[in-house]
C-alpha cells in the first residue's frame, strides 16, 4: 500500500557566519493514513528543522536535498501558488508556543475562520457555524463566546486547543504537532496529548508527534524514531522499541525519565556530556563521546542505519543494548575503571 507520506533523504544546511550546519542529515522514514510516528530527542537533535524542512518553512539560509511525497505526489516541487492551497486541507501543524503562534491582534474566531474561507470557500456564517462546532470539539467552554476573545485572554491549555483547532479547520491529512505541550502543566499536557489522539483516530489522519520525551509517545504512537544530532539513530514499531531498545541514546533516554515509584529525592539519571557541534563534527558515530560501550570504532567509522532483528527494527550503532557485542564493550568498559553514563575517558578527550 502506499504510504501517505514518504520522506526520502532529508538533508538540511544552514549557512551561518561560522560556516555550513548540518541540522539533518540523511533522514527517511514512511507513515501510512491513520497511524502516528513519533518523532523523539533532546532539544538541538534535529526534529523540528525536519518538520520544518517537510513543510518549507524555513528560511532563505537553509538549503534542503531530499523528496518529500505526499501521496506520491513531491511537495518540495510545488509552486508558491500551489503550496498554498496545499498547506491546511493536505498538511496541517500544531506549533509548540500557542502564544507566538497566534495572532494577539486577531480574535480568535478569525484566526479560525480565515483558512476555511480561503481553502474552503464557506462564506462568513457558516465558516463561524464551523468554528464554533471545532472549538467544542478540542474542549473549550462557551465556544460561541470564545470566538471574540483574544489570546490573552485564553490560559495556556485553552490556547493550545485553539492552535488545534485552527490546524484541523480544513480537514488534512496529515497533523505535525510539534511539542505541542511546551510550557503547559502535566494535567493539561495529558489533556492536550489524549485530545490529539481521539482527533487522529477519529479522523484517520496521518500525525507526527515530535517530542524530547519517550514516555510521551509511549501508548500514543504506532512507530516511533530517535534523532541525535541531526540523524535517526533508531526506528521500530512502538511496542518493539520499549521491549527491546537498541541503540544505547536511546537506552539512555529511557533511564533518564524520572519514575513514580523511585524514593524520595532519588537523583535523575541524566546524560552526561552534551551533544556534538554540528560545525565541527568529527568522524565516527556521533553518540561516542557520551556512549557508555563505545570502542575505538566508534571514533573513526560511522554506523550505518540497518535493520536489526526484524526488517522495521532500524538501529544505528555498533554495539546495540541487549547484543552480545553490547554487553562485552559495557563489561570492558566497567572493567577499565568507568562507571556507565557516558564514554570512557580516553575515548571521550578523542571525540
Amino acid at each position: 500500500m502506499k504510504p501517505l507520506l514518504d520522506v526520502r533523504d532529508i538533508r538540511t544546511t544552514f549557512q551561518t557566519n561560522d560556516g555550513a550546519i548540518r541540522a539533518v542529515d540523511g533522514v527517511s522514514f514512511t507513515l501510512e493514513a491513520g497511524r502516528t510516528i513519533g518523532i523523539v530527542g533532546e532539544s538541538g537533535s534535529g526534529k523540528s528543522v525536519l518538520v520544518r524542512s517537510i513543510m518549507g518553512l524555513l528560511g532563505p539560509s537553509a538549503t534542503v536535498e531530499g523528496e518529500v511525497l505526499m501521496d506520491g505526489r513531491d511537495i518540495r516541487q510545488l509552486s508558491r501558488l500551489e503550496a498554498r492551497h496545499f498547506w491546511g486541507p493536505e498538511i496541517a501543524m500544531v506549533f509548540q508556543d500557542p502564544m507566538t503562534s497566534l495572532n494577539p491582534v486577531k480574535k480568535i474566531g478569525t484566526a479560525i475562520t480565515e483558512s476555511m474561507r480561503f481553502h474552503l470557500r464557506l462564506g462568513g456564517a457558516e465558516a463561524r457555524r464551523r468554528a464554533i462546532e471545532l472549538l467544542e470539539q478540542v474542549g473549550i467552554p462557551a465556544p460561541a463566546r470564545r470566538l471574540d476573545d483574544y489570546p490573552h485572554q485564553l490560559s495556556g491549555g485553552m490556547r493550545q486547543r485553539v492552535t488545534i483547532a485552527m490546524a484541523l479547520a480544513c480537514s488534512p491529512k496529515l497533523l505535525i504537532a510539534d511539542e505541542p505541550t511546551t510550557a503547559l502543566d502535566v494535567t493539561v499536557q495529558k489533556q492536550i496529548l489524549d485530545l490529539l489522539h481521539d482527533l487522529q483516530r477519529e479522523f484517520r489522519m496521518g500525525m507526527i508527534l515530535i517530542t524530547h520525551d519517550l514516555g510521551v509517545v509511549s501508548g500514543r504512537t504506532d512507530e516511533v524514531m530517535v534523532m541525535y544530532a541531526g540523524q535517526a539513530v533508531e526506528r521500530a514499531p512502538t511496542s518493539t522499541l520499549f521491549e527491546s531498545v537498541r541503540h544505547q541514546y536511546t537506552a539512555a533516554l529511557l533511564r533518564s525519565i524520572p519514575r513514580i515509584d523511585d524514593p524520595s529525592h532519588t537523583r535523575l539519571d541524566a546524560i552526561v556530556g552534551r551533544p556534538p557541534d554540528l560545525r565541527t563534527l568529527e568522524s565516527g558515530c556521533r553518540f561516542a563521546p557520551r556512549c557508555a560501550a563505545a570502542q575505538h570504532r566508534c571514533l573513526t567509522d560511522e554506523p550505518e542505519f540497518v535493520p536489526h532483528d526484524v526488517p522495521e527494527h532500524q538501529v544505528r550503532c555498533f554495539f546495540p543494548v541487549g547484543t552480545p557485542e553490547g554487553h562485552r564493550a559495557l563489561s570492558d568498559n566497567q572493567a577499565a575503571g568507568h562507571a556507565a553514563g557516558g564514554a570512557p575517558p580516553s575515548i571521550a578527550v578523542a571525540g
